[in-house]
C-alpha cells in the first residue's frame, strides 16, 4: 500500500472505534478522526490518485463524517440508533476495512525494483518500418513490417526533480487499449487493472547517455507470445544500470497490445490452435518472422550507431558485443537467432519450448537455458517413462537432446525451483495473487526477479564484457539454492 493509503485506512479504523461509543470525550475524538480522515482522503486523491481497491476506506471516511453530523442532530432530538444495530454496522465496517486493506496490499501500486548498478537509466522508444519486408500477418498487400522498440541505456545522473517514466502509456486512450487487452486475456472486468496507470519505472526519458571510454555492449530482448516488451522492463533497467544498452522489441501482432505513434494499437492476432504438430509448424513460420525482426533491429541500430538518426547514440553502441535474451516463444527465438545471426555472440532462453531445432542442434556459442520448475518436472517424467503421448515424446526428446549438445559446447542449463512460466517476467511483481492461477510459482516475486536479474547479468558480464567469471553459472550457489543444475 502507498503511504497516504495506509494513513487513510488507519483513520478509517479510528473513526469506527470512536463512533462505537457515545461519551463526550469520545465524540470529540470522532470529530477529530473524521477531520483527519477527510484530510487524508483529500491528500490521497491529489497526490496518489484514486484506485478502486480503496473504495471502502473512501466510503467509511465519508460515512463517518455523516454519522457524526447525524449523531449531533439525534442528540438534540433525544433519539439514537438501537445499540445492537449500531454495533453490527460498526463490526461490518471493520471487516470491510480490513478486507479493503488486504486487497490493496495484494494488488499494490508498484515501483519497479531499484536497479543495483552504478548508472542512472535513460529510455527512448522508436518506431521502425522495414521497407524491404512485407507484413505477412495482415491482408493488406502494401503493408510493410512495423515494429515498436524501446531502448534503455546508461545515462548521466538524473536531476532529482526529474520524473521517472510510467510503465504503461500515460495517454488515456492508449492506456485503456492496453488494459482492455490484458483484462480480456485474464477474463477480468476492465476496471480491475485501472490502477496500473500508477506503475512507475526507474528510467528517465531522453536523458543524455553516460560518458564512457568505450561503447556499451548491446542486449536485445524478445518477449513471449501474447505478452509484450513492457513485461521485461526491470530486466532491461538492471542491465542498463550495469553498463549495457538494452533494446526490447514488440513483435507486432504477437503482443497483447502495441501502440504506434499515430494512435493505432495492434492486438494479438497471430494465435495458436490445433495439435502439437500444428503448434510447431506454426511456430517455425512465426519464429522466422521474429528472427527477421531481430536482424532488422540490429541493422537499424548499426545505422543509429553510425549517426544516421542524429541522436546521442552515435559511436556508443558496441555492435561487436551483442547478446540476446528472450522469454517463452521469445526465448526459443533467441536460440534460433543466436544460431542464425552471426553478429549475436551469446544468448539466454528463459523457459521457452524450442522449435525448428532439427537444423539448429549444433549451438557453439555461449547459451543459457533458464527453466522453470515445470520444465524440470516434465524432464523427470520423460526420463522415468511417464510421458506417453508420442508427439510430446518426440518433441521433448529432441529438445532435451539439443539442450544437452549445447551444454556440451559450453552452454548451461538451470531450473529454478518454485518458479513457474511468468516468474521470468515482471508480471510476478504486479501481484502475489497470480500464484493462485498457476501463472507464477511459489517463489516470491521480488525474490524471483532478483534471481533472474543476477543470473542474466552474470552471464552477459562473462560472455559480452569479459569482466565476470560467471560464478553463478558454475554450479549450485548458497545465495540462490533455488537454482538447480539437473
Amino acid at each position: 500500500m502507498r503511504n497516504i493509503e495506509m494513513v487513510l485506512v488507519l483513520c478509517g479504523a479510528l473513526q469506527l472505534l470512536t463512533l462505537m461509543f457515545r461519551t463526550q470525550k469520545v465524540s470529540r475524538a470522532a470529530v477529530l478522526a473524521g477531520a483527519a480522515g477527510s484530510g487524508a482522503l483529500a491528500a490521497h486523491l491529489i497526490f496518489e490518485g484514486y484506485r478502486w481497491q480503496m473504495a471502502v476506506p473512501y466510503a467509511l471516511t465519508l460515512a463517518g463524517i455523516l454519522i457524526v453530523i447525524l449523531r449531533r442532530s439525534q442528540s438534540e432530538n433525544g433519539r439514537s440508533l438501537w445499540k445492537p444495530l449500531r454495533f453490527l454496522g460498526y463490526g461490518m465496517g471493520c471487516l470491510l476495512l480490513i478486507g479493503s486493506a488486504l486487497l490493496a496490499s495484494a494488488m499494490p501500486v508498484i515501483q519497479l525494483p531499484e536497479p543495483e548498478g552504478a548508472y542512472a537509466i535513460g529510455t527512448e522508444t522508436f518506431h521502425l518500418i522495414d521497407r524491404e519486408r512485407e507484413e505477412t500477418f495482415t491482408e493488406e498487400p502494401e503493408d510493410n513490417r512495423e515494429l515498436m522498440v524501446q531502448i534503455w541505456y546508461p545515462a548521466q545522473q538524473a536531476h532529482p526533480a526529474g520524473n521517472r517514466v510510467s510503465l504503461f502509456p500515460e495517454d488515456r486512450e492508449l492506456f485503456d487499449a492496453y488494459i482492455k487487452a490484458y483484462t480480456a486475456e485474464l477474463s477480468l472486468p476492465a476496471f480491475v487493472l485501472d490502477y496500473w496507470k500508477y506503475f512507475q519505472t526507474n528510467a528517465y526519458e531522453r536523458r543524455p547517455i553516460a560518458s564512457s571510454g568505450k561503447p556499451f555492449p548491446l542486449v536485445l530482448i524478445s518477449h513471449g507470445e501474447g505478452t509484450g516488451r513492457l513485461l521485461h522492463v526491470s530486466q532491461a533497467e538492471n542491465l542498463a544500470s550495469h553498463g549495457y544498452i538494452v533494446v526490447a522489441i514488440d513483435h507486432t501482432y504477437s503482443t497483447l497490445a502495441t501502440a504506434f505513434p499515430d494512435g493505432r494499437v495492434s492486438g494479438y492476432t497471430v494465435q495458436n490452435s490445433g495439435t502439437v504438430e500444428d503448434f510447431f509448424e506454426r511456430a517455425t513460420r512465426v519464429g522466422a518472422v521474429w528472427t527477421q525482426d531481430i536482424a532488422f533491429v540490429i541493422s537499424s541500430l548499426e545505422q543509429v550507431n553510425d549517426g544516421a538518426s542524429g541522436g546521442g547514440f552515435q559511436g556508443r553502441i558496441d555492435m561487436d558485443r551483442i547478446g540476446m535474451l528472450g522469454h517463452s516463444f521469445g526465448g526459443a527465438t533467441a536460440f534460433r537467432a543466436v544460431n542464425d545471426i552471426p553478429k549475436i555472440r551469446a544468448g539466454i532462453n528463459m523457459d521457452g519450448t524450442l522449435y525448428g531445432i532439427q537444423e539448429r542442434d549444433g549451438m557453439d556459442k555461449p547459451f543459457l537455458f533458464l527453466e522453470s520448475e515445470d520444465f524440470l518436472t516434465w524432464k523427470t517424467r520423460f526420463e522415468q517413462g511417464e510421458v506417453t503421448d508420442p508427439a510430446i515424446q518426440k518433441r521433448l526428446s529432441a529438445e532435451l537432446a539439443t539442450i544437452d549438445r549445447a551444454v556440451e559446447h559450453g552452454g548451461t542449463m538451470i531450473a529454478v525451483e518454485g518458479a513457474s512460466h511468468y516468474n521470468f517476467t515482471d508480471l510476478q511483481l504486479f501481484t502475489e495473487l497470480l500464484d493462485l492461477t498457476g501463472m507464477t510459482g511459489t517463489i516470491k516475486g521480488d525474490r524471483g526477479a532478483r534471481l533472474v536479474n543476477d543470473y542474466v547479468l552474470d552471464f552477459f558480464d562473462k560472455h559480452l564484457k569479459g569482466t565476470g567469471k560467471g560464478e553463478l553459472l558454475n554450479g549450485p550457489s548458497q545465495q540462490y539454492p533455488e537454482a538447480k543444475f539437473p
